[in-house]
Order: C-alpha cells, then sequence, then structure tokens
C-alpha cells in the first residue's frame, strides 16, 4: 500500500484521471478518494497492472480500461465528469529516441483527443502533465523560469513541447480553462522498473548490493521532487481558476555523484559508484524557479531529498 501525507480537498469533485494507474496516478486518485471526490482511472494498463490498484478499487475508484489514441471511447469516459488530470504519456526518454513516432502519438495526438473529449463534454478545466524536459540543456548556474527557451534535446522534450503549444491553442480557442506543470525529476515508493528514476535505480543496486552506475562524469545536476509534493501541486492546480504553466520541483540541485554518494552513506553499506558512458538525450543541467508556482499557486514543496531518500531505502 502506498504512504501517503493526506491534503485536505476543499470541494467534491468527479474526477477523470488518464494514466490513473501510473505511478503519479495512484497517489493522487488515493487522495482524490479519501477526500470523498469521485474518480474514474481511465488508463491501457501499459506501464501498470490492475492487481496494483485493487487497494483503489477497495476506496471506490471506477476503472474504464482504454487508450487515449482511441478518441470514441476517451469521449465517452469523460462525460460527465468536472475536470480532467491527464497524467497518460510515453515518459521514457530512450524509448523515445528509438521510437519516436510512438511517443509523438500518445504524447502529442492522444493529448489533441483528450481536449477534444473536454469540449464535446463541456469539460471546463483540466490539469496536463508536462516536463522539465521541454527545456532541455542548462548552465550549471540556471534556475529555469517558465518563460525561459524551451529547446529539448529528445524526442520525448519535442513531444511535450508541441503538446503544450497545442494545449495552449486549443484552450484558447474553446474557453477551456487548463493549468500545465511542468514536472522535474520526481522520485518515490513505488516507481515501476522500466520508467524509474535514478534514486529508483541506485536504490535497485543497493538492494542487490551492486556498484551504482552513473552515465557520464557524475557532475549532471538534477532538481528532485517528492511525489508527495507534486500531489500537492495537482491539488493546488484544480483549485486554481485560472489558466497556467507552472514548474514543479524543489528548487534545489544536487549532483548525480552527490547522490550516489549520499545513498551509500545512508544505506550503510560498502558500495562503489561505476561510471559508464554517457547517454545520448540526457540533459547535463536542470534546476528549477518555482517562484510562479509559490505565488499564483500557492506551492511550497516540504520534502527534504535526504529524509525522502531515508524513507525509500526503509522500503
Amino acid at each position: 500500500n502506498i504512504k501517503y501525507n493526506p491534503i485536505s480537498f476543499d470541494y467534491f469533485m468527479k474526477v477523470l484521471v488518464t494514466g490513473g494507474a501510473g505511478f503519479i496516478g495512484k497517489y493522487l486518485v488515493k487522495s482524490l478518494l479519501e477526500n470523498n471526490n469521485s474518480v474514474t482511472i481511465f488508463d491501457n494498463f501499459s506501464n501498470s497492472t490492475k492487481k496494483s490498484i485493487n487497494f483503489l478499487i477497495d476506496l471506490g475508484v471506477k476503472i474504464i480500461e482504454g487508450d487515449i489514441t482511441e478518441l470514441p471511447n476517451l469521449q465517452r469516459a469523460i462525460k460527465d465528469h468536472d475536470i480532467v488530470i491527464h497524467l497518460a504519456a510515453k515518459i521514457s526518454v530512450s524509448e523515445s529516441i528509438n521510437n519516436p513516432s510512438e511517443t509523438f502519438k500518445i504524447n502529442v495526438d492522444g493529448t489533441n483527443n483528450v481536449l477534444t473529449a473536454c469540449e464535446k463534454n463541456h469539460v471546463k478545466k483540466i490539469i496536463i502533465s508536462s516536463s522539465a524536459a521541454v527545456y532541455g540543456d542548462s548552465y550549471p548556474d540556471d534556475k529555469l523560469t517558465e518563460e525561459s527557451v524551451m529547446n529539448p534535446i529528445s524526442p520525448y522534450g519535442e513531444s511535450k513541447m508541441q503538446m503544450e503549444q497545442n494545449v495552449k491553442e486549443f484552450a484558447l480557442k474553446h474557453d477551456i480553462n487548463y493549468v500545465i506543470l511542468r514536472f522535474f525529476n520526481i522520485y518515490g515508493i513505488g516507481q515501476s522498473p522500466e520508467y524509474a528514476g535514478v534514486i529508483t535505480k541506485f536504490k535497485e543496486n543497493i538492494i542487490e548490493e551492486e556498484p551504482l552506475q552513473i552515465f557520464g562524469d557524475g557532475l549532471q545536476t538534477r532538481d528532485f521532487v517528492a511525489i508527495y509534493d507534486v500531489i500537492q501541486s495537482i491539488h493546488n492546480a484544480s483549485a486554481y481558476d485560472k489558466s497556467g504553466i507552472f514548474n514543479i520541483a524543489s528548487g534545489k540541485i544536487v549532483t548525480i555523484k552527490e547522490l550516489a554518494k549520499q545513498m551509500i552513506l545512508l544505506s550503510g553499506k560498502k558500495l562503489e559508484i561505476k561510471f559508464l558512458a554517457e547517454k545520448y538525450g540526457d540533459i547535463k543541467h536542470s534546476q528549477a524557479n518555482i517562484s510562479r508556482a509559490k505565488n499564483d499557486i500557492m506551492y511550497s514543496p516540504k520534502f527534504e531529498l535526504k529524509e525522502g531518500i531515508k524513507e525509500l531505502l526503509n522500503k
């Protein structure tokens, strides 16, 4: 089961969550249900299993198995909902390099279908999951704002950039209130192995007592954000009565080398760090300025990386 520090939702909503059986989706749906909202998961179970959401079924979630690339099913599913939270996506950078057309089909065409289905069903509020990958690389001391130049270096990042543009144009034309959340490096208990971030992969190495593998020199920087803070940001976005784009991160950075050392230290094990050739499409530096999210949607990250790592290693 998933440990969750509950956030109080102020009003009842009928919510449809695309990709609701995924990593972020499970935490989000649990929090929505525990706050007496009516929730429907729309998912094709390509990144998850029905068994993994049994605890959500016990809490009363409705499940519709379907694919966002198939508009008729999506349109029927969205009927009679107040808000759509769109998490379904292809999120693997390496997979996007190997098969860019599939990534664009899901992330761009699929999102277009979500928008069309919202418009047909008169849904006036949509929250969209985007990514820091839209920015591409930045200088080590740069704090990326929502106005920073977008220069994605992978097909995944390009697909999210194109998706954002389509959302803005469609929402303006059809008077839909949208919030795009650009998530930085999310970590937490329950990340699927296929799409696990570096923290989860390091944890697996520690469990197996194997060297921690770093691609490149380890000096690349990341801004890690706890899943609990991500859920808070989605909650706050649902109560926001305007449209906007927000960076969701901790606002702090750590190098991958420092991260590996810290995780080895906290594990109490004597493990080596192994450096491998850097991966094509990997971003060197990524740090968020989160002022806009703090000011506009009252986003306030509360979970420190060290505490989050301790929690992960104890699971």
